[in-house]
């Protein structure tokens, strides 16, 4: 220790020296935990809470990807122009600058697409314009807005009702449900093709106390033909949701009804089979399926988060 602190200059300079020594030490660890978190945070398997949307579950939208220059100018002049809506038949709570909010975030939002695809820049109010497709995918607009409104209302609204045993997320329907950032739905998109087992469920009564239906479990009375249309139905909503057997059944005696989600999957196939009903024309041909709003996830990405983002003509009245 002498010898140290002679060649330090003495006690002063050793604690000189053994403070700057563990200084310096502190500091290029400090470094190194900063430049790991940092390096962390930038992985791109990692999402950041600025990354989340406050409006969506799962599903991330950016207007200027696919909003014109043009669009933003022309919603701009028609807001100056216009501050009370005009020929607005379903958004009817909301002011020209609500409509314009709307618009942007859910419909051109959930969709992927510009302004014109529904509209024309000079009238957006106008219903009739030198664009027949354009005119055609507004008039579409409207029935889904108000399928959107039934389906939230009479459906969504209905679901805390069904088990005493389970509440629903809140989660309510939207455009990007659906759509998923596309202007054409891809219902089928990584499940199985059983379009003639959902066409057919389409069209027949399931409640709770009907039996007969997806019930082939230890039953001798059954063809092997609907044995396996009630398995690719099954593994249609399995494999739509990515969840098991489990997640609405007692794996141990299937009939049984102790399982809360199984009621919320009966709910939910009789509202599919109101969309067929109601709205089928609407849908370009195509059979809607549990994949078409779940897409791999119990929770629709692309559901807005709770009534509080979305304008009170699509939400249950209160």
């Amino acid at each position: 220790m002498g010898m140290f602190e002679n060649a330090s200059g003495g006690k002063q300079g050793l604690f000189w020296f053994v403070f700057l020594f563990v200084a310096i030490n502190l500091v290029g660890l400090s470094y190194l935990v900063i430049t790991f978190i940092w390096g962390t945070v930038q992985d791109d398997d990692i999402v950041v809470d600025d990354a989340i949307s406050a409006i969506y579950v799962n599903y991330i939208t950016n207007p200027d990807d696919y909003i014109s220059s043009e669009s933003y100018i022309a919603m701009a002049e028609y807001q100056q122009q216009f501050p009370e809506t005009q020929n607005v038949q379903v958004l009817q709570s909301l002011d020209t600058v609500e409509i314009i909010g709307y618009m942007i975030n859910h419909l051109s939002g959930g969709m992927g697409v510009d302004c014109t695809y529904c509209h024309s820049l000079a009238n957006f109010a106008a219903d009739e314009w030198d664009d027949p497709v354009a005119m055609e995918n507004k008039n579409l607009a409207r029935q889904h807005l108000l399928m959107t409104q039934d389906l939230n209302r009479d459906w969504l609204a209905n679901l805390g009702d069904v088990s005493e045993l389970k509440q629903p997320s809140g989660a309510q329907i939207t455009c990007a449900i659906c759509h998923n950032g596309e202007p054409a739905p891809q219902i089928w998109a990584g499940v199985p093709d059983y379009e003639d087992e959902m066409l057919r469920l389409m069209t027949e009564p399931v409640t709770v106390e009907n039996e007969d239906v997806l019930n082939v479990n230890a039953r001798s009375d059954i063809s092997l033909e609907t044995v396996q249309y009630n398995q690719n139905v099954m593994y249609h909503m399995n494999t739509s949701m990515n969840v098991g057997c489990t997640h609405c059944h007692n794996s141990r005696y299937f009939p049984s009804w102790e399982v809360p989600a199984k009621y919320y999957s009966v709910h939910m196939v009789q509202m599919t089979q109101d969309i067929y009903a109601e709205y089928g024309e609407t849908l370009g041909g195509q059979t809607p399926s549990c994949h078409l709003c779940h897409q791999g996830a119990v929770i629709p990405p692309g559901s807005a988060r709770s009534v509080d983002v979305l304008p009170a003509d699509l939400v249950p009245v209160p």
